[in-house]
């Protein structure tokens, strides 16, 4: 009697397994529709380059999205601070976001991958990140996924990361702290020009989104420029300077 298992997988099917298109979902999964979105007028919007500008983020076409989504400053290689954030991220700390790392929202495990995907995204790369918040008092167990996607400053230097964090289910008691689900996706086009120019930005009517983008209506000035340390020249008292920062 023989152990061989018959493959009943066509060929189309085998060859699904092996190639996938950035940011396709894996079979099995379950849809994030804010998360594919955002992705796709990323992708629009870098053409043939790394990545877009962040000057070129325009939130009326997202506006469906603007709850999930986020922009975050790189301080270090894997340390982004949120400087943008929607509602929802709000609701699932239970406090306003805007100046904390990301590795708030995740349990002290899941930091660390969160650390690594990081340093990918500020060489260029996307992330994705599958996640789960367990059951605890007052929480349901919910699921959840986080992109991340590079942008670059006017030097084009990636200084900036943005996000969406969509999830499935009430956010119930807060705050949520969520661990990986399955190991990160990392993309990366080894090809791509940094140089190329930009695509045009793709426009969109929204109705009555104006009244939903509020804060994000001015994503396209610098939240908060890189600070540059100049020492003092021989001689020259040193100076005090203060540098703005903080809620806006």
């Amino acid at each position: 009697m023989s152990d061989v298992v018959p493959d009943c997988q066509s060929p189309s099917q085998r060859l699904a397994e092996v190639l996938r298109l950035p940011f396709t979902a894996r079979s099995g999964e379950q849809d994030y529709p804010a998360v594919r979105a955002v992705q796709s007028h990323w992708n629009e919007l870098r053409g043939d380059r790394i990545c877009p500008s962040r000057a070129e983020l325009d939130p009326k076409p997202l506006a469906h999205c603007l709850d999930v989504m986020f922009v975050a400053e790189l301080v270090a290689p894997s340390v982004a601070r949120l400087r943008l954030c929607g509602q929802q991220l709000g609701e699932l700390l239970g406090m306003e976001p805007r100046g904390m790392p990301l590795s708030v929202f995740f349990n002290g495990d899941a930091r660390t991958e969160l650390a690594q995907a990081l340093a990918q995204v500020a060489q260029g790369a996307r992330a994705v990140l599958p996640l789960r918040s367990d059951a605890g008092f007052g929480q349901a167990a919910i699921d959840g996924m986080l992109a991340l996607m590079p942008l670059s400053d006017p030097d084009g230097r990636i200084t900036r990361v943005l996000g969406v964090l969509e999830t499935r289910g009430p956010a119930g008691r807060a705050p949520r702290r969520f661990r990986l689900s399955a190991p990160l996706r990392m993309e990366r086009d080894a090809r791509a020009n940094p140089f190329a120019k930009p695509a045009p930005a793709a426009r969109a009517s929204t109705g009555n989104a104006e009244r939903r983008v509020g804060a994000w209506a001015s994503v396209s000035a610098p939240m908060s420029a890189p600070v540059s340390a100049e020492l003092p020249q021989r001689g020259q008292r040193p100076m005090l300077r203060v540098i703005q920062g903080g809620k806006e």
